[in-house]
């Protein structure tokens, strides 16, 4: 039996073969089935009350802008699919209930449809890709093709409320210590406590670029910025860009992708996770596409550098926010 009500569901599931797809039925978009199955697996009772509080937020601000008609029908599996937001804040909402702890928000509702002067054919497609910033280094960009790219240690150590501040060189996940067996040579059993952390780490600095999968208005407000470079042939883009960076960065590896958004205290089974191309869902809002370069024992990033692409008009344009 349900215990809490649910958000409003959208009226649309994915199509019945996306669903069998990943071994999953109609009940795993059931709000009576989330409470259960959280039930077996409560995979945050252990994480404390302001945690909590933080992801439920982030939860909030992600489902604003990822839930929409075109994500209703991708399988709640993936972090492009409404579904997978209403789950989290369902589950999440859960645990506040039965903790007897007040929610720290009204739960969100779907925001009405915005009308957007670009977009992407489809979540992630990358069809075309976003550059936000202030006007006096977009018209740089498509202008001259004047770029800086960063070490992505620079963002560690930002201000606490800047939505770009974030630990790239390392990731973390919290697996749930109940479900974990971990026993020395002698075949002892060693008792967990709490959840074990498991990280990955990359070896080095690298260099980071980092642009958008979709046209956000939050991402304007966020971070106060004033306009973005509209990328119309992204592979192009990445073609000039890796030969350009080739005279100051010779023997680097260069690779570009969308980043792959995880839950910190829920992975999916088998998700994609690298310090490099992979977030905190909490990020998820910002829909990030990235550029890298890793030293590969070639060096280290250690300060900013800028490359000149040359004029880009021919495959950008520069939108202004009014």
């Amino acid at each position: 039996m349900q215990r809490i009500d649910s958000l409003t569901l959208p009226n649309i599931l994915p199509h019945e073969k996306a669903i069998k797809s990943w071994g999953q039925n109609i009940h795993n978009y059931e709000p009576e089935f989330w409470e259960f199955f959280y039930e077996i697996h409560r995979y945050l009772k252990d994480i404390n009350e302001k945690k909590l509080i933080e992801r439920y937020k982030a939860i909030c601000r992600n489902f604003h802008v990822l839930t929409n008609e075109e994500r209703h029908i991708i399988p709640i599996n993936s972090f492009l699919s409404s579904w997978y937001w209403y789950l989290k804040e369902h589950q999440t909402r859960y645990e506040f209930h039965l903790r007897g702890v007040p929610l720290p928000n009204e739960p969100p509702q779907p925001r009405a449809p915005i009308s957007k002067p670009f977009s992407p054919k489809s979540p992630n497609a990358c069809d075309i890709i976003f550059r936000y910033g202030h006007l006096k280094y977009m018209k740089q960009i498509v202008e001259e093709g004047r770029i800086r790219i960063s070490p992505a240690s620079k963002y560690k150590d930002g201000a606490i409320f800047d939505p770009r501040t974030d630990d790239e060189l390392n990731k973390h996940l919290w697996e749930l210590g109940d479900n974990i067996k971990i026993t020395t040579q002698n075949g002892k059993e060693i008792p967990i406590i709490g959840d074990l952390k498991r990280s990955v780490s990359t070896s080095s600095n690298y260099y980071t670029l980092c642009l958008s999968c979709d046209f956000e208005p939050i991402i304007f407000e966020e971070f106060n910025y004033d306009s973005c470079v509209v990328v119309k042939n992204p592979e192009e883009f990445a073609r000039r860009l890796e030969q350009e960076t080739k005279n100051q960065l010779p023997g680097w590896y260069f690779h570009h992708n969308p980043i792959e958004y995880f839950d910190p205290h829920a992975p999916i089974k088998n998700q994609y996770f690298s310090a490099t191309m992979s977030k905190d869902f909490s990020y998820g809002y910002q829909m990030e596409y990235r550029f890298l370069w890793d030293a590969l024992n070639n060096g280290n990033a250690e300060r900013h550098i800028e490359v000149i692409l040359g004029p880009l008009k021919d495959i950008c344009e520069l939108y202004i926010l009014n």
